[in-house]
């Protein structure tokens, strides 16, 4: 009976173990590969396990090249790759109170995927620079000086 026990104690440690160290991995990525908090919506079309209204739930996402990875909570284990085609417009301010739980002025950015529903994600004015990605930052500044004359800006 001892025995019985003794396993069933070494197991439910090993699993307790591996379960802690996934996370950890997890959690490690999101923060390494720069994701930010968000909320996404679909504004064009239909995508599967996304809604037309604003979740009440914050996930996080961040870019790998043109792709947005999203970790969406509470599910620990999954996530969910976007390839986007293009960002549609520049990035806005939304009204107070439109979007909870992502700071006084939220900022979106619309952005149309390959397979064509068009999204708009939702994050915090101070993830602007992380929500427009690598390839989009130049949208995140609409205030920035031109560059001098005879040099051209990068176009991506």
């Amino acid at each position: 009976m001892g025995w019985i026990v003794g396993t069933v104690s070494a197991v439910s440690a090993v699993l307790v173990a591996a379960g802690a160290l996934v996370a950890w991995q997890m959690r490690d990525a999101r923060v390494t590969h720069g994701a930010f908090r968000c909320k996404i919506r679909v504004s064009h079309g239909a995508l599967p396990g996304f809604s037309r209204r604003w979740p009440k739930r914050i996930g996080r996402a961040g870019w790998a090249r043109d792709v947005l990875i999203v970790f969406p909570r509470p599910a620990l284990f999954r996530l969910r790759t976007l390839p986007v085609a293009c960002a549609q417009g520049e990035v806005h301010t939304l009204a107070r109170g439109e979007v909870t739980r992502l700071g006084r002025q939220p900022v979106a950015l619309d952005l149309i995927l390959d397979d064509g529903p068009r999204l708009e994600v939702a994050a915090s004015a101070k993830a602007r620079d992380r929500l427009c990605g690598p390839y989009l930052v130049p949208r995140a500044m609409p205030n920035r000086p031109n560059p001098p004359s005879g040099q051209q800006g990068v176009q991506r």
